[in-house]
């Protein structure tokens, strides 16, 4: 794992690389103009490219984010380790009897156009045991409340509760996890709003004046700040490294004008070489 050591606040690292980034650009630009040998359209192709790259950060996947590249927020470090090293066993033996179940999870999230990797929110919410029942009354590998089972047609009557069916569930599961992506445009804070409701959330960015999961987890409930930081420990336990997932909206923001400077350098260096 990769440990994200910050000296600045993630707003300021993405100011300061949007900043190196039109420096760059126009520096570019001005050599295209200056220069008569150098072929000019190829210049201004690199300078067209970076441009439209910069205004189509927000929308995905305008810039490819490697997952390898991805560093662990330091304020989960201590966290994730300690989860890890208690639950990394556990985990590690559910890699192989929860292959079908992940391999069923990845098909269906993919149908719904959700990151296969938020099946993982399975594992934390139920260790992927259909008969699993909360104090609270939420039933399921994906741990559905009664009111969300009826909203999103999931059948309780009798003995069938299609809650522990893991199809199905998922699909429930999806729904509610799309709803919570519209509202919050955030993963990390649809597995808070899954664990806390999207009152709860809702709540925590207003008294904190943020959006961000690390700026707000201390006005959420400690086994909602929990339920996230379990998520990402599953996460980087599973796949060997984060992800969009794993990431708040601001840093994968920040991440992308990385990677478009780091692309834009790269394509300059190969014009004036």
């Amino acid at each position: 794992m990769k440990w994200f050591r910050l000296t600045f606040s993630l707003g300021n690292v993405i100011a300061a690389t949007k900043c190196s980034l039109v420096y760059l650009v126009l520096i570019v630009f001005g050599l295209t103009t200056m220069s008569f040998t150098d072929p000019l359209n190829k210049r201004a192709d690199v300078f067209s490219n970076v441009i439209n790259d910069e205004f189509s950060l927000n929308s995905q996947p305008a810039v490819e984010i490697n997952p390898e590249d991805v560093e662990l927020n330091p304020q989960a470090v201590s966290f994730v380790d300690d989860y890890i090293r208690k639950q990394g066993e556990e985990l590690e033996e559910m890699k192989t009897w929860g292959k079908p179940y992940f391999e069923l999870y990845d098909t269906i999230l993919k149908s719904y156009g959700i990151p296969k990797e938020m099946k993982y929110l399975s594992v934390i919410e139920s260790h992927l045991v259909p008969g699993l029942v909360s104090w609270a009354g939420a039933v399921g590998p994906w741990q559905i409340m009664p009111d969300e089972a009826k909203r999103f047609g999931l059948r309780r009557s009798g003995s069938v509760d299609e809650r522990r069916d893991f199809a199905k569930s998922t699909g429930a599961a999806a729904l509610l996890m799309k709803e919570l992506y519209n509202k919050f445009g955030d993963w990390l804070l649809v597995v808070a709003a899954y664990n806390a409701g999207a009152g709860g959330v809702r709540k925590a960015i207003r008294k904190a004046g943020s959006r961000d999961f690390w700026a707000l987890q201390n006005f959420l409930p400690e086994e909602t700040r929990n339920h996230v930081k379990k998520f990402i420990a599953t996460h980087y336990l599973f796949e060997g490294h984060g992800g969009m997932t794993t990431m708040t909206a601001a840093e994968i923001q920040a991440k992308k004008i990385e990677v478009s400077l780091h692309r834009f350098t790269r394509d300059l260096g190969s014009v004036t070489g």
